[in-house]
């Protein structure tokens, strides 16, 4: 017996119209190997996602680790995790400010707001001394 085609598209077509698929073709494998290299070190999500990017002209991110510059990586990446603990600190301390009305709550709040304050500013003048640092090193 023979199958009768039926004249319903299959799903695919029923969601996706034949005008939004696109597909493509990259016959050459060192220009495969190029688009895989670059689309791994994109960041992007999904290939898809870098392709649209590509296609589009909107900026990517490329990612190039060098030995030189891990230590600097890793020394801002702690500032950085410091940085949002205090910032943490900070929110909780403005919320407890705003709960409790009373003067010997807010003056120890306040006393622990300006020595988060002065620690945020100890910790961002790191992060500029440690990027001329690194900047000069690169140069």
């Amino acid at each position: 017996m023979k199958r009768q085609k039926s004249k319903k598209p299959d799903s695919r077509r029923a969601t996706c119209p034949r005008w939004d698929r696109w597909h493509i073709r990259i016959p050459n494998s060192e220009d495969q190997q190029k688009v895989l290299d670059l689309y791994r070190r994109s960041g992007a999500a999904s290939k898809s996602d870098f392709v649209r990017a590509r296609l589009l002209g909107e900026s990517f991110k490329v990612i190039v680790e060098t030995p030189l510059a891990a230590p600097y990586l890793e020394r801002l990446s702690k500032i950085v995790a410091l940085t949002n603990k205090i910032g943490i600190l900070y929110n909780e301390a403005v919320k407890v400010l705003n709960a409790y009305h009373s003067i010997a709550t807010a003056q120890r709040m306040l006393d622990k707001l300006e020595t988060y304050s002065q620690a945020l500013i100890r910790l961002q003048q790191q992060a500029a001394q440690l990027t001329e640092l690194f900047e000069r090193r690169q140069n």
